[in-house]
């Protein structure tokens, strides 16, 4: 899984061309048909083809990111009620279905807050260390440690993730003029509370578009009061079925279970917080000084213990620095021959001026005779 030649970007640029051909037969087409079940059954082809438009893919990056941004993000947004409407321009309508943005409703929300550009700089500094890390140990043979290579994997998820999404909003705002919703919360490492992790500070773009495609629909059929432990457990399971598809998609293997396992039990555990605080109604709460630090225990605990052995299997430590040699290597030979094409150019051009100037020469010499 570590092919990332020029014949990969063709394959790439042919699933986005693909892509953007069935967004805009959503929009010309399907987005005149009836709302409801009629409008869900004209886009379930389209669904259909986004799901398997990730497999014509190899490279573990281009994979991972078309499976998030096409068979995840852009089937639950032709299917749910939220950013992606069949009233806007074409141009945004291709946006907002084919990259992972959220645009602000007419409710802003608070939760989402960009940080300042060193903040930024910070955790892309730490991924270039991490990949530094990765690179000695490929160099030097060195097999590191479980504790160790599972640190590695997990801060390289949570310090590249956010630059990432905060880049797409970036370009969205830039290209497209479009108020799209910070991706990320304000430092997810502070967390007080599971609630306060995954409603407030982690992937907010995926939580809003979970809400509206899962939560929501489960809540309108579950309408008491514990309704809100099956949506959530809903949501969830539906979320670990998506990441079990993103892992499927770079490793080609059949799944363990263990990152849908992750999900469920973060929900039973999310569950079970809401309802003790609903048992409590506000009249006890813990301290910050000691819930930041059993929450983030816990979150690296389960991560450990479910998570990351998805990344271990993928040997994503050795895939990732053949990629990124693959992609130099590319870039390399990309601008080696477009400075050759280049020099080549210069070299036409002045044998025609030489040409052309021997011609006015010549007509000057038979004016004369």
């Amino acid at each position: 899984m570590a092919e990332f030649g020029d014949g990969e970007f063709v394959w790439f640029i042919k699933v986005y061309f693909v892509v953007y051909a069935s967004l805009t037969y959503c929009y010309f087409i399907c987005g005149n048909i009836p709302k409801g079940f009629p409008r869900l059954l004209s886009v379930l082809p389209i669904i259909y083809i986004f799901i398997l438009l990730p497999l014509n893919l190899s490279s573990l990056h281009l994979s991972a990111a078309a499976g998030f941004c096409i068979s995840w993000l852009a089937s639950f947004k032709l299917t749910s009620r939220g950013p992606l409407s069949f009233d806007l321009p074409l141009l945004h309508f291709l946006a907002i279905g084919s990259l992972p943005i959220n645009v602000k409703q007419s409710k802003p929300s608070s939760s989402g807050h960009m940080q300042g550009l060193y903040y930024y700089a910070l955790e892309v500094s730490f991924v270039g260390s991490i990949l530094c890390t990765y690179w000695y140990f490929q160099q030097c043979h060195y097999n590191p440690n479980f504790m160790v290579i599972n640190f590695l994997y997990l801060f390289h998820l949570c310090f590249l993730l956010e630059p990432t999404l905060v880049v797409y909003s970036a370009l969205a705002r830039l290209l497209f003029n479009l108020d799209v919703e910070p991706p990320f919360g304000n430092c997810f490492l502070l967390s007080s509370s599971i609630h306060d992790f995954w409603g407030r500070r982690w992937n907010l773009m995926v939580s809003s578009i979970l809400k509206s495609i899962v939560y929501k629909p489960v809540r309108r059929v579950f309408k008491k009061s514990w309704g809100v432990y099956v949506a959530i457990l809903a949501t969830f399971f539906v979320s670990g079925l998506m990441h079990e598809l993103l892992f499927f998609y770079m490793s080609r293997k059949q799944p363990c279970w263990d990152v849908t396992g992750y999900y469920i039990l973060n929900g039973i555990c999310l569950a079970m917080e809401i309802k003790v605080k609903r048992c409590l109604n506000g009249k006890w709460q813990l301290n910050r000084l000691i819930s930041q630090p059993v929450v983030t225990g816990f979150f690296i605990c389960s991560t450990f213990w479910l998570l990351l052995p998805a990344f271990g299997r993928l040997r994503a430590e050795i895939v990732v620095i053949e990629e990124i040699a693959n992609f130099t290597k590319l870039l390399k030979d990309v601008l080696v021959h477009t400075r050759v094409l280049s020099l080549e150019c210069i070299v036409f051009a002045k044998r025609q001026q030489q040409l052309l100037g021997g011609r006015k020469s010549r007509l000057v010499e038979q004016n004369h005779s």
